[in-house]
Formats: structure tokens, sequence, C-alpha cells
């Protein structure tokens, strides 16, 4: 197993300075920063994570190739145009497919790296039989909220809808706020000294255990819900 020695602090370098010049010119004249500090890094980060995962029996698993997210943006449909990406991404999943639902994410970012795990922003479908899933064991659900808070974490909040939605009904008072939700996310923040050593890969995988239950009783909720 190859040892990933964590992201050298040239790769912030890179990213502040396309941050601060957010034009083709700047990144072909450092185009070759961008591909030994970052990309190819990532394609390592990525490879040696999938095989510490499996050997952790974490059912998720990262291909450089379809994985990583292009560090040039596609503005056509947002209102910030910037032409690149200012920070670097990745997600693992049980196919390597980043459409595939229940992942692990991590993000290479200046401005505050971390790694995150659950369903972000999941198409209305797949939302569905995951509130499903709530309503059917509200005991099972309650548990693993009351088991993340143990452990320093809680599912983001921020984003739920203001009612029961529709076709949910005799909602138990207690998984309510869950029922509601737009998508389950929980994050953790990685500092620059972790991002920078060896031990990342080991908080990552750690950071995966901890999430799993999360994911499997989605993964549990989408296959005996089908479409």
């Amino acid at each position: 197993m190859t040892d990933f020695p964590g992201f050298s602090p040239k790769a912030f370098k890179f990213l502040e300075g396309l941050t601060n010049n957010q034009n083709k010119i700047w990144f072909a004249e450092h185009r070759t920063e961008y591909e030994e500090y970052v990309r190819e890094p990532m394609k390592l980060f990525t490879e040696v994570l999938s095989e510490s995962l499996a050997r952790a029996d974490i059912p998720l698993w990262g291909d450089p190739k379809r994985s990583l997210f292009r560090i040039n943006r596609d503005a056509r449909f947002s209102k910030a145009k910037h032409p690149y990406n200012m920070h670097a991404s990745g997600l693992f999943t049980r196919t390597g497919d980043k459409h595939s639902p229940g992942v692990l994410y991590f993000r290479l970012d200046p401005l505050g790296s971390r790694c995150a795990a659950g369903y972000l922003q999941p198409e209305s479908h797949i939302l569905k039989r995951l509130r499903q899933g709530i309503l059917d064991n509200p005991t099972a659900w309650i548990a693993i909220e009351k088991s993340m808070r143990q452990k320093g974490f809680a599912l983001d909040y921020s984003h739920t809808l203001a009612r029961i939605p529709r076709g949910f009904n005799d909602v138990p008072r207690g998984i309510e706020h869950a029922i509601k939700l737009k998508g389950w996310i929980i994050r953790k923040q990685l500092s620059r000294e972790v991002i920078c050593s060896k031990e990342l890969v080991n908080e990552v995988v750690n950071f995966a255990k901890d999430m799993l239950p999360l994911l499997s009783f989605g993964w549990h909720a989408l296959n005996k819900y089908p479409d």
C-alpha cells in the first residue's frame, strides 16, 4: 500500500494565487504548479484513501479519472462568472461514480479544508425514499443522531422545509425536523497541519467510519423503497 505524505503547502499557495488571478493567462503561466502540487497529489490521495477505506471495510472508493472535480468551472448558469474553482475536491461513493447516492467528500481549500459525508441535495425521488426510511424507522434514526452527537458531529439543519412534506402523515414529533431536511450532510474541518501531514488519510478514514451508520441507513432505505 502506497503512503500519502500529505499535500504540500505550495498547493495552498497556488490556490490562493488562483483566487486572486481568475484569468486564463495566469493559469497558463502556473499550470505546472497546479499539476505538481494540486492535480497529481489529488489523484494519489484518491488512490491511497480508496485503498485505506477498503482495508477498513468501508464500501466507498474513488477513481482519479471520474471522482475528482475539474478546476475549470461551468459558469453558464451561475451568477458567479469566475472561470476556475478556487479549491480542489472529489467524491467517494459505493460505485466510484460521482452520481451514486451516499458520499464521502473531500475538499482542499485555502479558506478551510474539510471532509463531509451524507446525501447532499439528493434528487426528489431519492429524498422521498430517505424520508420514508426515517418515518419507518424513527427509533433507529434517533439513535444514529444521538451517536453522531456523542462523537461531536451534527447534521446540517440549515436547509429544511417549513412544513412536513406532502404525502408524509402522522409523523412523530421526535423526527419532524428530520423529515423536513432537504438532504443529510455532516462536515469535519481539517487543519492545514493535518492536510500537509501523513495523518490526513487516517483522519478521513476515521471520519468515514463514524459516518458509516448514517450512510448505511440511507442505503437501506434506497434498497427497501425502489423507484
